[in-house]
């Protein structure tokens, strides 16, 4: 590794035969603003007025300012579908300032800006549309909490959050809002804080998260020591102009005038481009950091939607995509397997869960394994479409959930049951389809699109990924000579069949059979003509509609046309620009697109596996009655260990918690018992020493001054007394001494 000043005055750069000088000033010159940039500003900032004055003023507000939220939310949405119409496939808005500047030739102006392009356009439609459905929703499913008004706030604020991270165009301005989401789902997560559970829930999210920022933020920090610049595009731009010379990745530049050459090994890439992915390890609940997301079901199921379908787990999928111009090959292998890991244990767990919401965010965290690996393998398109169509359906179940939690909790105060009935707990439900069949068949469509059945939107984004990770494996044994690679395409087949599976169980327990407490199911009912609030049932028909494929391709069966990926590819979101793995991405695109054979088999594999597991589900539970699903329990160690998500809670609290908790224990005795003890005695010490001193300051020191004074007083007026100017007085002394003198001779 090597970053130099060099003495060459003009420096040229080699990149797909073309000679050109690279300014690195010049790449970060302000841009002028245009009138959709300006409008991306009032998405951006509207929200965050919406969370000021919900925050200082919601009490007071008619309906408690819930109206304030969804306009804002409402707004920004419209907003955002016309920016999506100026932008999808047409054009790139880009418009940046200097924020800030040092006065060196050494570093570049810090920059801020604001870049609309497909991918953009694509997530603001996305967190502006499931952000408002999600706050119309929580007008029926949080009336009457004393802290409506907060949650309309902390919701404005997530959306602000979220809407930062997508806009702004550098790593520094990302990395703000990123911890901005971050406190944000703190808030949201912990917002009944009155609950022991919920506290620790949040506390748990935001510390986890903390250790894959700190990934992020050295990542972040190592790109800057050696570019000189957050802004993506210039980095982009800087990564691109490289060459690779025996094995080492050099670049050269000017700043600001000065030339610099910068050598990197290959180890440092692949370690900065891990640091990045940390963050996303971190946010988007990827092993081994995903044991955050199952427990931040404890705030309300709205909030629950939103962090798990369209916002904050996505934002680290969307961290993978605006980077991936920086990940070397080693660097998206290791992607490619921590995803292929999370997507089997996040499905292996959600197989024996009871707690409805707890078996939609393992299967979260199985899905977001899904786009991961899709970015690893090379996937890029698929892993983005594959969040779309996730956001839908996920937010549908989320909400249909949510509904069912709410019946559930009517129905057991009229019964007027004990509070030991748990109505989240799927064991306790059964048959609700007779006395709910509206939420039935919204929630049967979005778990269909979870499974990946065809004609479901699902199946295109979940295929998609399979045939570029398919792809990729062909590419890499073909080119390293081992056919380990392929175990990543085959994890994901076994994901579609686990995924199956435990929907089929999850649905058979909620909808199918009798129901299983001792009150009638019609109970559920908000009343006899209607199931639901309408205001709760609007939000959760349109997400269930949209789970359809026919919305993101013109042939529900096949991904290759989808209007989505085509928007979304890498060549579409870093035109003229070199990846650090662009032979890898161009190898698995070219065996991907000679795979014609291969995608009819993986889409028919796929269906049939999801057939396969939803068939195991029912033909193991379909003879089982309403008393045996009800004392349903994990049997066998491998069920337990699916249960308790392979105990990854005990071993890091066994391994870091408690040893931590002991060294701060040990830390703090050390501060009392040493560190206080000795300095409140050496203080004691100090005082008896003080006092001592004074002591003897005022009878040693001054004493000995005021002997010498007084002493000095004393001869003094002897002398005077003998100068006193009278003649008998001199006589008398004379005389004295005479009588002196004569007794010295005689007595001599």
């Amino acid at each position: 590794m090597r970053f130099a000043k060099t003495g060459v005055p003009t420096l040229l750069l080699l990149h797909p035969n073309i000679a050109y000088t690279l300014e690195l000033s010049a790449l970060l010159k302000p841009l002028a603003g245009t009138t959709q940039t300006t409008l991306a500003l009032v998405v951006l900032l509207l929200p965050l007025l919406a969370f000021a004055l919900l925050y200082g003023w919601g009490k007071h507000l008619a309906r408690k300012g819930d109206w304030l939220g969804i306009g804002s939310t409402g707004v920004i949405f419209a907003l955002s579908l016309y920016l999506f119409s100026q932008t999808w496939d047409t054009a790139t808005f880009h418009s940046r300032i200097i924020w800030f500047s040092f006065p060196s030739n050494y570093v570049a102006d810090f920059t801020a800006g604001v870049r609309l392009d497909n991918l953009t356009v694509l997530m603001l439609l996305i967190v502006t549309f499931v952000s408002l459905l999600v706050q119309v929703f929580s007008v029926g499913y949080m009336k009457g909490d004393a802290g409506y008004s907060r949650y309309f706030a902390y919701l404005s604020l997530f959306t602000f959050s979220m809407l930062g991270i997508v806009l702004v165009d550098n790593l520094l301005l990302l990395f703000m809002f990123w911890e901005l989401v971050g406190l944000s789902s703190y808030l949201l997560i912990g917002f009944w804080y009155q609950r022991p559970a919920a506290v620790a829930a949040s506390k748990k999210a935001f510390l986890v998260n903390r250790v894959g920022d700190i990934g992020l933020l050295l990542g972040l920090f190592a790109f800057y020591t050696y570019f000189r610049t957050f802004d993506l595009e210039a980095l982009r731009t800087l990564v691109g102009a490289g060459e690779w010379s025996n094995g080492i990745f050099s670049l050269s530049y000017t700043l600001n005038g000065q030339p610099w050459l910068v050598e990197l090994s290959p180890v440092f890439l692949t370690l900065a481009g891990l640091g990045l992915f940390m963050g996303c390890v971190g946010k988007s609940a990827q092993f081994p950091l995903q044991v955050w997301l199952p427990d931040a079901m404890q705030g309300p199921t709205p909030v629950s939607s939103l962090i798990h379908a369209a916002t904050m787990v996505a934002a680290g999928v969307y961290l993978l995509a605006r980077c991936y111009p920086f990940f070397t090959v080693d660097a998206l292998t290791v992607i490619a397997v921590i995803g292929a890991i999370t997507a089997l244990l996040g499905a292996i767990a959600a197989l024996t869960q009871y707690d409805i919401k707890a078996v939609l965010a393992f299967s979260t965290i199985s899905q977001l394994g899904y786009m991961v690996m899709g970015m690893g393998t090379g996937a890029h398109d698929a892993s983005l479409f594959h969040l779309t169509t996730h956001a839908f359906f996920k937010a549908a179940l989320f909400l249909n959930a949510g509904i069912i939690i709410h019946a559930m909790h009517r129905g057991l105060h009229h019964a007027h049951l004990p509070g030991d009935a748990d109505p989240q707990d799927i064991r306790n439900m059964g048959g609700l389809r007779r006395a709910m069949p509206l939420t039935f068949y919204t929630y049967l469509l979005a778990a269909a699109a979870l499974v990946g059945l065809p004609l479901f939107s699902g199946f295109l984004s979940k295929d998609a990924i399979l045939s570029g990770s398919w792809a990729w494996a062909q590419t890499m044994s073909a080119a390293n000579g081992n056919s380990l690679y392929y175990i990543v395409p085959v994890i994901g087949f076994v994901v579609v069949l686990l995924t199956a599976y435990y929907m089929g169980r999850h649905l058979w327990f909620i909808f199918f059979g009798s129901f299983r407490l001792p009150f009638d199911v019609q109970s559920l009912r908000f009343s006899v003509r209607q199931e639901v609030e309408r205001v709760m049932l609007l939000p959760v028909v349109l997400l269930a509609i949209l789970s359809l494929g026919i919305f993101f391709s013109l042939n529900p069966l096949a991904f290759s046309g989808s209007w989505v990926m085509r928007g979304i590819g890498i060549e579409v979101l870093t035109p003229k620009s070199t990846l650090l793995a662009d032979r890898l991405v161009q190898a698995v695109a070219a065996q991907d697109a000679a795979n014609d054979t291969a995608h009819l088999v993986i889409g028919i594999l796929s269906a049939l596996l999801g057939v396969a597991g939803i068939a195991l589900a029912v033909g193991r539970y379909r003879n089982r009655g309403g008393a045996l699903l009800l004392q349903e329990m994990p049997q066998g160690a491998l069920a337990r260990l699916s249960y308790h998500h392979f105990y990854l809670d005990a071993v890091y609290n066994r391994t870091l918690v408690q040893p931590t908790i002991w060294l701060a224990r040990m830390l703090y005795r050390l501060d009392k018992r040493v560190i206080d003890y000795t300095l409140e005695y050496a203080s004691k010490w100090l005082v008896v020493f003080a006092k001592i001193v004074k002591w003897f300051d005022h009878w040693v020191v001054d004493g000995s001054v005021w002997l010498i004074g007084a002493l000095s007083k004393v001869l003094g007026s002897i002398g005077r007394n003998l100068q006193n100017g009278k003649v008998q007085s001199y006589y008398a002394y004379s005389l004295f001494g005479f009588i002196l003198i004569i007794l010295y001779i005689m007595l001599n």
